[in-house]
């Protein structure tokens, strides 16, 4: 019945649309981490669906006026952890090469790769290339950083969705929880590690229990998404990550 309902709605959406006006071009960003990355790779028109103020934008459901705007993008970017990407599809018929999929995490390689990939489709390979290497310098900045507040030799329990950014910025991953909420058979072998650090992920955290059975570690919860907290490329998360980790230490000190 869902099935058929959303068929319906898609139907009507596209005929109220053609009689409305129709925002034509550029790429569509399902949220605003694929916008990030098509900003680095030199895009000028990018619009993006979920919006930025979202705590949880996988979770966005398309709109009646995201239609024209998808089907009038010269490109529709997306990672594919998205709820809409299954309601595009089942949807509107798109040509195969209107849709790029993404990689999207902090680790530096495939933040390469992927800005490259757009930047390919653009044209734009020289911007995405400087972009590229202050997005580099910012990740190193923020290894060094916490190599100077000895961050980096504390061992932490890290998120699912947050090891690439402490993979790439030197943090020691004792063990990895989520991205369900951990059971308590996995709390009492996550608390057994003695970690000093619980990064968890400031769109699902799920670390609570571990902020109760480990009360001497230090609790952050990071981005990785932009959006939040002003962030909108990901020299903007990277350096507010950086941030929220650099304060715990000065707290102590």
């Amino acid at each position: 019945m869902k099935t058929i309902n959303l068929l319906f709605l898609t139907l009507v959406l596209l005929i109220q649309c053609k009689n409305g006006p129709s925002p034509e071009g550029g790429i569509v960003a399902t949220n605003a981490w694929t916008a990030a990355y098509a900003q680095a790779a030199g895009a000028d028109h990018i619009t993006v669906l979920a919006p930025y103020e979202m705590v949880h934008p996988s979770e966005y459901e398309m709109r009646p006026g995201d239609i024209a705007r998808i089907e009038n993008a010269d490109l529709v970017l997306y990672a594919g952890y998205e709820v809409m990407i299954g309601q595009i599809k089942t949807g509107l018929a798109l040509p195969d090469e209107k849709m790029l999929a993404i990689a999207t995490s902090y680790d530096y390689t495939e933040i390469e790769q992927s800005v490259m990939q757009i930047a390919k489709i653009l044209k734009t390979e020289d911007i995405a290339r400087k972009n590229l290497k202050e997005i580099k310098r910012s990740l190193e900045e923020a290894k060094e950083a916490f190599r100077k507040q000895g961050l980096d030799t504390l061992p932490a329990l890290v998120h699912f969705f947050q090891q690439s950014f402490a993979a790439e910025t030197g943090i020691i991953s004792a063990a990895v929880f989520g991205p369900a909420p951990p059971e308590p058979k996995q709390i009492l072998a996550l608390t057994q590690t003695r970690a000093a650090l619980i990064i968890d992920n400031g769109h699902n955290p799920v670390g609570g229990p571990l902020r109760e059975t480990m009360e001497d570690a230090w609790h952050v919860e990071l981005l990785n998404f932009p959006g939040l907290y002003g962030t909108r490329t990901l020299e903007d998360v990277i350096r507010f990550n950086a941030e929220k980790l650099l304060e715990l230490n000065a707290s102590e000190e």
